[in-house]
């Protein structure tokens, strides 16, 4: 399955597309160094991030350069960053790495491990022009691919119909590949109660309150959410720690495991962009969850219970609780469970979900498609051979 995506993918770097001439950007697009990263101004790219078309922590300034900081920048790491004609507006950023399959280099933004997002910051005042500087770049600009695949985008979202209309007047065409649900989180109930009885069911919900009666044995039982800088360091510590001592710490791919990825964990979920819910027993966390916020989206990308209370089920009783807050705080207007896997455990609490999908950019014509039936083949021979050996 492998060698007929990889043959379907090379057949395309010989039908690769000829650059046309350069036309005029509607908007200023300059190509950044991981140094020019980390001098764009604080302020606009927080205030890009924070009204951006589609929310997405994952490229937030923050999140970037904990990831530069600690990880260090791939080869070949760039970024492109969007300003208004006339002025140092921000009004698009995307990081991105170019990669070769055979003959044909393409552009994928640069995500590492822990990053599930590969939608561009697009600011939704000026949406329209940022769109067509981004892609009237993959169309024209010199030293900018012309074949891009982007992970873990919404497949049915105000950018994907702007990624429609604007490669279309480009004279390219876009394909998602790879498609998957992630489950999300909506205010459709109303309120708690009622998405209990619509959504968990009360047989469940009971199981759970149960479960928390006899926790509540054992001493006091509190849900905790943080958002001060000290508070949210030392339970993120509490979550290292928690993480380490489990599982994951057995199998090496716990942050701990290494120090640069500790490290990274430390600065990309600091206050600012991080919100911790725990779950304290005589007021020490037993289960904790850490949350990225982006615009009107609480993100849940890392979770951890202490396996010592397994027979409890503390990862699910800090869920039930975090949806109960979800209603009650009215802080936000959706949740993400930022997970690439199918039927996550959350999706029969949360009952949304939201189809993602790989994103496949190029030139029209047979090479396009193509390249995006070898993405395509290429994921769903990994996801078999995960089912395979039993790493669903």
């Amino acid at each position: 399955m492998f060698e007929l995506a990889e043959a379907a993918i090379s057949l395309v770097g010989a039908l690769a597309w000829q650059r046309p001439g350069e036309i005029a950007l509607p908007c200023r697009v300059d190509i950044l160094d991981a140094e020019g990263v980390r001098a764009i101004e604080a302020e606009a790219w927080d205030r890009l991030a924070a009204d951006a078309v589609e929310d997405n922590p994952f490229f937030a300034r923050q999140m970037v350069l904990a990831g530069l900081d600690a990880l260090g920048a791939e080869p070949g790491f760039r970024a492109l960053a969007l300003y208004r004609h006339g002025g140092n507006e921000l009004i698009g950023f995307l990081p991105f790495t170019t990669r070769w399959i055979t003959l044909m280099p393409f552009g994928t933004p640069a995500l590492n491990l822990y990053q599930v997002g590969g939608t561009p910051l697009i600011a939704r005042e000026y949406a329209q022009i940022a769109m067509m500087g981004l892609f009237g770049a993959i169309a024209h600009m010199p030293d900018v691919p012309r074949h891009w695949v982007f992970p873990h985008v919404a497949a049915h979202s105000l950018f994907m119909d702007m990624v429609r209309t604007k490669t279309e007047r480009l004279g390219l065409e876009a394909g998602l590949a790879s498609t998957y649900r992630r489950a999300v989180l909506t205010r459709q109930a109303g309120d708690f109660s009622t998405h209990v009885a619509e959504v968990i069911g009360k047989k469940r919900a009971k199981d759970i309150e149960r479960n928390l009666r006899r926790l509540g044995q054992e001493g006091e039982v509190r849900f905790e959410r943080v958002k001060e800088p000290e508070a949210v360091a030392r339970r993120v510590e509490d979550f290292l720690r928690i993480e380490a001592a489990g599982w994951k710490g057995e199998r090496g791919t716990a942050f701990l495991s290494r120090p640069e990825d500790a490290q990274f964990a430390r600065r990309a979920y600091k206050a600012g962009l991080a919100v911790v819910d725990s779950l304290l027993l005589n007021g020490e966390p037993i289960a904790v969850s850490i949350n990225i916020v982006s615009g009107e989206t609480l993100f849940t990308p890392k979770c951890a219970f202490d396996e010592r209370y397994r027979k409890f089920g503390p990862g699910m009783m800090l869920e039930y609780k975090v949806i109960e807050a979800f209603f009650a705080e009215d802080c936000h207007a959706r949740m993400d469970a930022s997970t690439t896997v199918d039927g996550h455990v959350i999706a029969g609490l949360w009952g949304e979900a939201r189809e993602m999908g790989t994103l496949v950019v190029g030139p029209k014509g047979v090479a396009t498609g193509m390249f995006t039936a070898g993405i395509d083949l290429a994921h769903r021979g990994k996801r078999e051979l995960k089912r395979r050996l039993g790493r669903d």
